[in-house]
């Protein structure tokens, strides 16, 4: 998407906590868009990027729990300890 107003949709398949965060290029964390326990379901996120420099950004999809047909797991500095699997990432564009 080539402007300010970004959407993200995503689909879990189990409840799980849901933490979805916007990265910059260079994998610096911009924002914490979900952070919650969300039932099954398929969902959007919304980000306003008019207060970002233009770049290429990321939304990355992170939902808890062990490692599940070969999904990176890693941990985040919101929970630490705990670990989370990398289930998506996209790339957007704001100019």
């Amino acid at each position: 998407m080539f402007n300010h107003y970004n959407k993200y949709n995503f689909t879990i398949e189990k409840p799980s906590l849901v933490l979805v965060k916007l990265v910059n290029i260079i994998g610096m964390e911009i924002a914490t868009l979900v952070n919650e326990q969300r039932p099954p379901g398929t969902y959007e996120v919304k980000f306003d990027g008019s207060k970002c420099p233009a770049g290429i950004y990321y939304f990355k999809l992170y939902t808890d729990g062990p490692s599940e047909n070969g999904y990176e797991t890693v941990t985040l500095t919101d929970y630490p300890g705990k670990k989370f699997r990398l289930m998506d990432t996209q790339e957007i564009l704001v100019l």
